[in-house]
């Protein structure tokens, strides 16, 4: 019997130990980044692109940096065997962020910040809120200078209001909001190809009101503690190089202050400068096809350019653009390719990308039946009707 209990025991822990792998982790205190501010987190740990020109940091957010189990923002990061789609990065929730993660009791993720937070009035009308208020909202606002013509940043939206029949009603969200900083009116980047506002209401896969449903990930994921979540989207703008933006992410609970939501997004994936995208491999079945692929850097005005290849500068490709090609057309063939674009004096923004390249597929057809017609007036010539020969019918 007692051998039983150990075995049991052990068992239990082997368990725990699996699902502590696949749960990821907010605001963990051995984790410096924990305890820094939201300003902090953007500048430092979602932002990517050198020479990016951010200032003006503004936000509305409950907690201090240090109170790393009560605030509802952080620095979030996973386990080795976890399936969450980012690494690491920055969370905002419209409750407590780290609820949202490192306990394994299942609990409700439903916290009311009382009044700490307010309603946000642009939230509101980027999502078409009518009838009900948003409430528990949090934001961060800033200006900033784009040395390309175009930025991006990658997140997903997790939310408790996620099980099955509750989205239909409450339609917890998200708006990543761009302005000219001469412009009183924004534009909400957070939206889907066709332009749908993100919010639970519009992208889900209940019984009752299911809704874009690709680009939603599933229920109960086991990667954190909420019902569901969205899988990894994508917001960016063309925009002016030189130009001054103002820039506002605000997330929060409709209708009520309870039944948390969050937004992850991606570290490093708020590109104010270069992005090749991900590596072209056969391995990931999107590799190269044909002979060359043409990368652009983008337009950085005034800027010097410089093409690279496994680390080596290709002499002569200082363009915007170039085109890598195979070795068997007199190319450099597969390996890294990278861009370094100097903007001024100790501002060098660089991005690389490793690309294979993978041949087209040539048909060959074989005719193995031989075509005959008649030289009527014997002058050497006949005419052949070769539609009687169609590929249908041979």
């Amino acid at each position: 019997m007692s051998k039983k209990i150990v075995l049991s025991f052990l068992l239990a822990l082997t368990a725990i130990s699996v699902v502590s792998q696949e749960i990821i982790n907010i605001n963990e205190n051995a984790v410096p980044e924990s305890s820094e501010t939201l300003e902090y987190l953007i500048e430092n740990i979602l932002i990517s692109g050198a020479c990016a020109n951010v200032s003006n940091f503004n936000s509305q957010v409950y907690g201090l940096p240090t109170e790393t189990q009560t605030k509802n923002y952080g620095f979030f990061s996973t386990n080795p065997n976890s399936t969450f789609p980012f690494e690491e990065g920055v969370v905002i929730s419209s409750g407590i962020a780290y609820a949202g993660a490192n306990t394994l009791n299942g609990a409700l993720v439903s916290t009311d910040l009382a009044g700490a937070t307010d309603s946000d009035a642009d939230l509101e009308d980027a999502l078409g809120y009518t009838g009900h208020a948003s409430h528990d909202a949090s934001f961060i606002e800033f200006d900033f200078v784009p040395t390309s013509n175009f930025i991006s940043f990658r997140f997903l939206m997790a939310s408790e209001e996620y099980d099955g029949n509750t989205e239909c009603n409450y339609a917890d969200g998200f708006a990543f909001l761009l302005r000219e900083i001469s412009s009183t009116t924004y534009t909400n980047l957070a939206i889907l190809p066709d332009g749908t506002p993100v919010n639970v209401t519009n992208i889900n896969n209940s019984g009752g009101c299911p809704n874009n449903t690709p680009y939603f990930d599933g229920y109960n994921m086991g990667d954190t503690n909420y019902g569901g979540r969205t899988i990894p989207l994508i917001a960016n703008a063309t925009v002016i190089p030189n130009a001054t933006y103002h820039i506002k992410l605000v997330m929060a609970d409709e209708g009520d202050s309870i039944w948390d939501t969050a937004i992850f997004l991606e570290a490093g994936s708020f590109n104010l400068g270069l992005d090749f995208g991900v590596d072209l491999t056969l391995a990931a079945n999107n590799a190269a096809c044909g002979d060359s692929h043409i990368l652009d850097a983008g337009l950085f005005v005034g800027a010097t350019y410089q093409w690279i290849f496994n680390g080596n500068p290709i002499p002569g490709e200082t363009s915007q653009t170039y085109t890598a090609q195979t070795s068997t057309t007199g190319g450099l063939g597969d390996g890294t390719y990278e861009i370094a674009v100097t903007i001024a004096a100790g501002c060098t923004a660089t991005d690389d990308i490793y690309i294979e390249f993978a041949e087209v597929p040539v048909s060959v057809l074989t005719i193995t039946e031989s075509f005959l017609a008649c030289d009527a007036d014997m002058d050497g010539f006949a005419d052949f009707d070769l539609s009687l020969h169609d590929l249908t019918t041979l």
